[in-house]
């Protein structure tokens, strides 16, 4: 198959093709065993600082069903969630309460009662919610602060992909008018939060340490019990990516964060499932326009929005590749939309109408983010091994 991803893949071929072949296409497919052996890299990292450590998972990366029950059965770890349907989604799956850490922001009155009643713990990064959640939550309630990054980019220079200097975040220099809101809301700040962007490259690592910084300087200050550095940590998708190593991840928490005896929480999403999912759609045309061969597949930038929406390349396979040299493909999808472009110029073995195609790596923010455009439909998923 030649995914130049994960080598097991190869191995699990003719199962995706069966798989594929019985749910009908679209379809993602999830394997376990790279979920587990994330998560345990993950606390094999934190394991290292020598301090309080909290391993949460960002469940809008991928909220399948047998995905959560991997997550639950590490018996290590929380969920980090994003809205009252997530948390009752978790606590569905078998998570407790206390094991469900929410940040989101431009939170309405609604959602504030929702978390309330679900008793689970809220990040918050407006004087507003501060004010409204205090209003309505027990007297003494602890809450954590999340603060902006300042100047981070984002994976590839997208700005859709950065997280300072915009909706999310208090600015430092507005901390000390959140903590007087919380003491008149009668709320306990009990963390600090931040989120620093997506898919982190090793060439953020000084702006990463500086959000560390400001972090520890101000958890000295207030005396919060837990650090929650958030998400970040990602993997390769174009070949010259140069993701932040998890060893460098870590010693920077090590260097910053672990002589302040707290507990530091982290939230990886992407990280931990991206490369556990594949998304197998059908070939259902082939064509050639000018000097271009295009391929169309049976679903569209509704099944998964990375190509379309963000720039961001999945890799892309022949299941059942014939012999034979490469060719060079443009790769649509089959939303009446000009941007519903998967690949421009992929290199291929023959494909032929009816073939099946492999797009990695599609576990994270794919069926997450699909959504019924065009009255597509949704795609099939199921777990495999």
């Amino acid at each position: 198959m030649g995914l130049d991803c994960d080598p097991d893949l190869d191995a699990v071929e003719g199962e995706l093709i069966a798989w594929a072949r019985h749910l009908g296409t679209p379809c993602y497919l999830y394997r376990r065993k790279p979920i587990r052996e994330r998560l345990a890299q993950l606390r094999e990292a934190l394991g290292c600082l020598g301090c309080g450590a909290r391993l949460l998972y960002a469940m809008k990366a991928n909220r399948h069903p047998d995905v959560l029950a991997c997550v639950r059965a590490d018996g290590t770890v929380g969920i980090d969630a994003s809205s009252p349907r997530e948390v009752a989604l978790a606590l569905a799956a078998g998570f407790d309460a206390a094991e469900i850490s929410v940040t989101a922001g431009m939170l309405s009155d609604r959602d504030l009662a929702s978390f309330v009643r679900a008793g689970v713990h809220l990040n918050l990064d407006t004087l507003s919610a501060i004010r409204r959640y205090g209003a309505i939550a027990p007297a003494g309630t602890g809450i954590g602060l999340r603060l902006d990054p300042g100047p981070l980019a984002g994976w590839g220079g997208n700005p859709r992909l950065a997280y300072g200097g915009g909706k999310f975040g208090l600015a430092e220099a507005a901390v000390p008018a959140a903590v007087e809101a919380c003491r008149a809301a009668g709320l306990a700040i009990d963390t600090l939060h931040i989120h620093c962007g997506w898919n982190l490259q090793r060439a953020a690592l000084p702006a990463f340490e500086r959000a560390l910084a400001m972090l520890a300087r101000l958890a000295g200050d207030l005396g919060v019990a837990t650090i929650n550095v958030g998400g970040g940590l990602g993997i390769r998708f174009r070949p010259d990516d140069d993701p932040l190593p998890i060893e460098d991840w870590a010693a920077a928490l090590a260097r910053h964060l672990a002589p302040l005896g707290r507990t530091v929480a982290c939230e990886p999403g992407t990280f931990v499932v991206a490369e556990a999912g594949v998304l197998v759609a059908e070939v259902n045309t082939v064509e050639q326009r000018g000097p271009t061969t295009w391929i169309g597949v049976d679903c569209g930038h509704n099944v998964n929005v990375y190509a379309a929406h963000y720039g961001i390349p999945l890799r892309i396979a022949l299941l059942g590749a014939r012999p034979g040299g490469l060719r060079r493909y443009a790769v649509a999808g089959n939303i009446n939309e000009a941007n519903d472009v998967f690949a421009v110029d992929v290199p291929l073995p023959e494909v032929r109408e009816g073939d099946l195609l492999a797009f990695v790596p599609a576990g994270a923010y794919g069926s997450s983010m699909a959504s019924d455009h065009c009255l597509r439909g949704w795609p099939a998923e199921a777990m495999i091994g």
